[in-house]
């Protein structure tokens, strides 16, 4: 335990680092070792002021998440014990920041007297992103500092600032350039050559001096809350009960609500998914031969015209990447180049771009003959039909991006490819690790978050969303309304309700998806009676300047050919939901998904799955696999293929496991 904070005095100031690589995360033994040193260090006479600082990349930026989940994450001693026995030390305590300062370090660095900063340091409290209250006191001393509309940027809106612009700068005491040790001892310095003691956050109120504003963000933010979001609303509590009641007592309360949060199923779901999302960029699947190398992904050749190729190229522009754009014919990629300029100009105009930046990014790009773009790139990306035979070196990886079969390697990217995150990742039969390895590099430079399919062109978003369309048409089948399907998606969360999203995208390219015995396709019902979706001002809903509105005409469709049946709301979620799962146990079983994580991150960032949550395995895990089981076995529908749970589901609930054990 000692190994993980060191000690040493220098001309009496005493100096205690945490050393617990790689973000010197506050878990329950660092928390342990951090209070007996810091007792010796308030306890020893010849020490008058006592520093703490992160050895290594940071000062101590947050807590264990791997804890969260664990009996540890109760374990004595608290986050909030460490604290208290830091502000109410009567020496001055200097926390010396550099790096990342988050979450349970930032309530750590708000207990010191005094925050010293590196330049380009990071301070955040990310805790709400986890669907936790903080629990260290930062709902309580932070208000006191910076008032409640700064507080509820970093609480709720888990904005980060870095030290050296405003609001940062109002965080904290001092900015240094060099050695941030030596930094350290100079303020002491001048702190004991002016007689200055400790400074207590619990006993400031100055950031309640304008009380109007103050209750004016508290209300303001009250009212904008999200229905439900449990966590958020405490918080609110919290800090309008700051100036309010004695600190103690304020303290008291955050650490119930964070006990209380930190057990709640959304907090674990959005726990799930932070955690599966970093899980995949750092090892997004076991790869066969560990010691591939990954190349170097500088430039890369993107083959062929058109929107997908476009995106990507606007994508890698944004990431860095020198593009190579090439294209048999040279008018749609002009027009394509001129779609690019068109985007960059729009980001200046809104101000999220400098022209000197757009044009650094323009420079990166070189169109030309397909042939010709494949010299001096690091990676090609097949992004239309017809370059499959453009010649390349043989050791240069080719990908796949657009959906056709996959030999080796391919990529899909979530659409619209600037915009969203996922880049799933086609393991083909053929690929070797080398080009697997250079796949995950490209994600990496490109910010995308990897997840690796085992398949031959499928993609494991392709098949979940072909499988919402299925369950959703068989619902119908069984009875029920589509208005109070979309309604039931709508009221979990779900923000693509399956029938609005279908009218969005047209009704003819879903009318072809082929159904099993007995279903019926409803997208190519209507399009036979001209209800294309909304390009037709018809299909599933009535579309007009209003935007959709529920059609009498399709209800008359429906009855006519099948009998109309009321459903609980909650029914039909959760029906919609083991349809889903029974898919992902599909591609678990077939080997297309290596873990039922990975699954969950899909359905989040490509079919936006309301992250709360945590994706459609986790919610099947936390609403019972027996339970959902026992529906899908109860289904009366003759598409028997699609409805019928597979072998996983028996197998797991006899064995008392979830989805989260897969």
């Amino acid at each position: 335990m000692t190994d993980l904070v060191g000690y040493e005095t220098v001309d009496g100031t005493a100096i205690i680092s945490v050393s617990h690589p790689p973000v010197n995360a506050l878990g329950q033994q660092v928390r342990a070792a951090l209070i007996s040193v810091f007792a010796r260090a308030d306890s020893a006479a010849d020490v008058h002021e006592i520093v703490l600082l992160g050895e290594g990349a940071t000062f101590p930026a947050g807590g264990e998440l791997a804890e969260l989940d664990s009996p540890s994450a109760l374990a004595e001693p608290h986050l909030r014990d460490l604290c208290t026995l830091v502000e109410n030390s009567e020496k001055p305590v200097v926390a010396a920041l550099h790096g990342t300062v988050f979450g349970g370090g930032m309530e750590l660095a708000l207990a010191a007297h005094y925050r010293l900063a590196q330049r380009g340091t990071r301070l955040g409290l990310p805790e709400l992103k986890l669907g936790l209250v903080p629990g260290g006191g930062a709902t309580q001393r932070l208000p006191r500092l910076v008032g409640a509309p700064l507080a509820f940027k970093m609480l709720l809106d888990c904005a980060v600032f870095v030290v050296d612009r405003a609001p940062g700068q109002s965080l904290v005491d001092g900015l240094c350039d060099g050695d941030l040790k030596q930094a350290a001892l100079q303020f002491c310095q001048k702190l004991r050559k002016e007689a200055a003691g400790p400074r207590r956050l619990s006993d400031l109120r100055s950031g309640f001096d304008d009380m109007q504003a103050y209750q004016g963000a508290v209300a303001e933010r009250r009212a904008a809350v999200k229905a439900g979001d449990e966590a958020a609303g405490r918080i609110i509590d919290l800090v309008e009960a700051a100036p309010l009641l004695p600190f103690e007592i304020g303290l008291n309360m955050e650490e119930e609500a964070h006990e209380t949060s930190l057990s709640s199923d959304a907090a674990k779901a959005l726990r799930h998914s932070f955690l599966a999302e970093h899980r995949a960029r750092r090892s997004p699947a076991p790869v066969p031969n560990q010691d591939a190398t990954a190349p170097e992904i500088k430039v890369i050749a993107v083959l062929g015209a058109g929107p997908l190729a476009m995106q990507i190229t606007v994508t890698a522009l944004n990431a860095g990447l020198g593009v190579h754009w090439g294209a048999h014919e040279q008018g749609p990629l002009q027009e394509g180049c001129k779609q690019i300029r068109e985007i960059f100009e729009n980001g200046i105009k809104k101000g999220g771009l400098t022209r000197e930046v757009a044009d650094q990014r323009l420079a990166r790009l070189k169109t030309g003959e397909s042939a010709e773009m494949v010299e001096g790139a690091d990676m090609i990306l097949h992004a239309a039909r017809g370059q499959g035979n453009v010649p390349a070196p043989r050791h240069m990886v080719r990908a796949v991006a657009m959906a056709a079969p996959v030999d080796a390697l391919g990529l899909r990217f979530a659409p619209p490819v600037f915009a969203t995150k996922l880049l799933e990742i086609v393991q083909g039969p053929n690929c070797t690790p080398h080009q697997l390895a250079a796949a995950q590099a490209l994600a990496k430079v490109l910010g995308k978050v990897p997840v690796v399919v085992r398949s031959t062109g499928e993609s494991i978003a392709g098949r979940l969303s072909a499988a919402l369309q299925r369950a959703a048409d068989g619902m119908i089948d069984l009875g029920a309304n589509p208005y109070d399907i979309d309604a039931a998606t709508l009221a979990w969360g779900w923000t693509k309700p399956p029938f609005q999203t279908r009218d969005t995208l047209g009704l003819e390219a879903l009318a072809t998806a082929s159904r099993g015995e007995g279903a019926q396709n409803w997208s190519a019902q209507l399009v036979e009676l001209g209800r294309k979706g909304w390009v037709s001002g018809a299909g599933f809903y009535d579309w007009g300047d209003g935007g959709a509105v529920q059609s009498d005409a399709v209800p008359r469709l429906l009855n006519g050919t099948r009998a109309p049946k009321d459903w609980a709301q909650e029914d039909l979620q959760h029906l919609l939901l083991a349809a889903l799962a029974n898919e992902g146990t599909r591609l678990l079983t077939e080997g297309m998904a290596s873990r039922a994580a990975d699954i969950d991150l899909v359905s989040l960032l490509a079919l936006d799955f309301p992250k709360e949550h945590g994706g459609i395995m986790k919610t099947a895990s936390q609403i019972g696999l027996f339970k959902l089981f026992k529906l899908l076995e109860r289904v009366r529908h003759p598409d028997r293929a699609f409805w019928q749970p597979t072998a996983l589901w028996p197998d797991l609930v006899k064995n008392g496991c979830s989805f989260d054990d897969v």
